[in-house]
C-alpha cells in the first residue's frame, strides 16, 4: 500500500464528505421530507447523515486511490491545505446557517 497515494486519496475523500454533509444538513433543515426520510432511514436524521457520510467516504477513497499515480509532496501539501480550507468552510457555513435559522432568516 503506497501512503502517499493513501493520503491524497482520503484528503479527497474527506473533502467530498465535508460537501456532502454540509449541502444535505442545509438541505434537510429547509426540506422536511429530505427530514422526514433521514430519519425514518435510521432513527435520526443526524444517524443516517454519519452513516452516508461514512459510506461515501469509504467509496470515495478506493475511487481516489486505485487511479491515481504517486503524488509528489507538493501535491500533498495542496490537497492538505484543500482539505484544511474545505473544513473550516463547512464550519463557516454550518454555523452561520444554523444561527440565520435560529434567527429566523430563513
Amino acid at each position: 500500500m503506497n501512503k502517499s497515494r493513501l493520503i491524497f486519496a482520503s484528503a479527497l475523500a474527506a473533502i467530498v464528505s465535508i460537501a456532502f454533509t454540509v449541502v444535505i444538513t442545509v438541505w434537510a433543515e429547509l426540506s422536511t421530507p429530505l427530514k422526514d426520510w433521514l430519519k425514518n432511514f435510521s432513527g435520526h436524521h443526524w444517524t443516517s447523515k454519519s452513516i452516508f457520510s461514512v459510506l461515501l467516504f469509504i467509496i470515495a477513497v478506493g475511487m481516489f486511490y486505485f487511479p491515481a499515480g504517486s503524488p509528489s509532496d507538493n501535491h500533498l501539501k495542496k490537497i492538505l491545505n484543500f482539505l484544511l480550507f474545505f473544513t473550516v468552510l463547512g464550519v463557516i457555513i454550518i454555523a452561520v446557517f444554523y444561527t440565520g435559522h435560529h434567527f429566523k432568516f430563513f
